[in-house]
Order: C-alpha cells, then sequence, then structure tokens
C-alpha cells in the first residue's frame, strides 16, 4: 500500500503543481474530482490510466519519455528502492509501461471490493496509508 500512497501523492503534486494549488497533497474528494471524467463518483481503470499518463508527461521535465528519481523527487520523496523495484529493465529511468505497472497493481491494492474502480473512501483510505 506504500507504493500506491507515493504514487498518488506523486499524482497529487502535480496536479496541484498544475494548478498552483500552495498545498502540494490533494485529498479524497480533490483527486476524485479532477480524476473522475464520466461523473459517476468513481475513478475506474480507464479515467485511472488517462490521469496516470497525463502525470506521467507532467512530473518528465525533460521530455525524454522517461522518469528519473530526480525528477519524481521535485513533486515529492521517494524511496530509492520502491523506485529501484519500478524500474524493470535496471534502466534507472521509469518508462511508462513500467510506470502504469506499478500502478496498476496499486490501483488493485486499492481496490478493496474488486469492483474495478476507486470510490471515496478507497481512495481516501489509501492516501491516509
Amino acid at each position: 500500500m506504500k507504493n500506491a500512497t507515493l504514487w498518488l501523492l506523486i499524482l497529487s503534486a502535480a496536479i496541484s503543481t498544475a494548478f498552483g494549488a500552495d498545498n502540494m497533497r490533494m485529498d479524497a474528494a480533490g483527486t476524485l474530482a479532477i480524476s473522475d471524467k464520466n461523473g459517476d463518483d468513481r475513478v475506474d481503470r480507464e479515467e485511472y490510466h488517462r490521469r496516470m499518463t497525463e502525470v506521467f508527461f507532467f512530473v518528465d521535465i525533460d521530455k525524454d519519455g522517461n522518469l528519473s528519481i530526480s525528477e519524481i523527487q521535485q513533486v515529492e520523496v521517494v524511496d530509492p528502492r520502491r523506485f529501484k523495484a519500478a524500474d524493470r529493465d535496471g534502466s534507472q529511468t521509469l518508462s511508462l509501461h513500467e510506470y502504469l505497472n506499478a500502478l496498476y497493481h496499486d490501483f488493485d491494492t486499492a481496490d478493496r471490493d474488486s469492483d474495478g474502480t476507486l470510490d471515496m473512501e478507497e481512495l481516501r483510505l489509501m492516501i491516509e496509508k
């Protein structure tokens, strides 16, 4: 669950930075409001995928198609062990594929009722942990 929190914090920080917010950490309601494109008060896999892809390209400061640990650290402190675990090819950067794979695992972990969506409570628990 700590990996889920890391990536959700990256998402929140990127969203907050994009909107000029002083507080880098969003709550579940803010995260849901930004990510829930169809207005059903849930974040489904497609919405999650789209938002995480947007975040990837936002955080990719040098626009090389990969995230370095230093790029991620611009928005959040990163445990190097977690970064290394997501870096499947050992390149010391995360490709979009590596990044999304780590996030899909986190989505599944956060989806406590296994309905393929994250509701407000699941998002809240993810952020708190």
